[in-house]
């Protein structure tokens, strides 16, 4: 345990527990220390990882599973990934010009500054990856058909 959490805290330890398999999984995790860029220690960052490779695999509607009927194409799937907290603020706020590249964390000049969102150094998503532009088995004019809705609507109002 000597080099995963401070000496201390394992001479406490051994003063309670006689053996180390006896120290319980939540305060034995949380007495590690931290794994470098990380908040968690080696064997919650395991425990984490573990599940949520679980999840992933258990999951048949996992948004980057392939080969399903509802699956995102490999260009899809690229645009989700560029997605960012800051742009989302951007695009769906009137009264905020700039934001911090990671909205969540502590605000700082060199790591984190605030930069204007029309800057383009936060990422746009290219929505035009979603566009269906037809061929897949639909009728044309049924796209005809729907630009006419709206006109057919106001004239009923008539």
């Amino acid at each position: 345990m000597y080099g995963s959490m401070p000496n201390e805290t394992v001479l406490r330890y051994g003063s309670i527990f006689e053996h180390p398999a006896d120290i319980d999984l939540w305060s034995g995790g949380v007495s590690e220390k931290s794994l470098p860029g990380s908040m968690l220690g080696p064997t919650f960052a395991c425990v984490i990882a573990t599940q949520m490779s679980y999840l992933r695999r258990g999951d048949r509607f996992w948004y980057e599973l392939p080969n399903q009927p509802s699956s995102f194409s490999p260009e899809q799937l690229q645009e989700i990934r560029k997605a960012k907290l800051s742009r989302l603020i951007c695009d769906n706020t009137d009264l905020i010009d700039t934001v911090q590249i990671y909205p969540m964390v502590l605000p700082d000049h060199e790591i984190n500054p605030r930069v204007p969102c029309k800057s383009g150094i936060i990422p746009s998503i290219d929505l035009t990856k979603w566009a269906d532009f037809g061929g897949h088995g639909v009728d044309p004019s049924l796209y005809n058909y729907i630009n006419e809705i709206p006109d057919t609507l106001l004239n009923f109002r008539k």
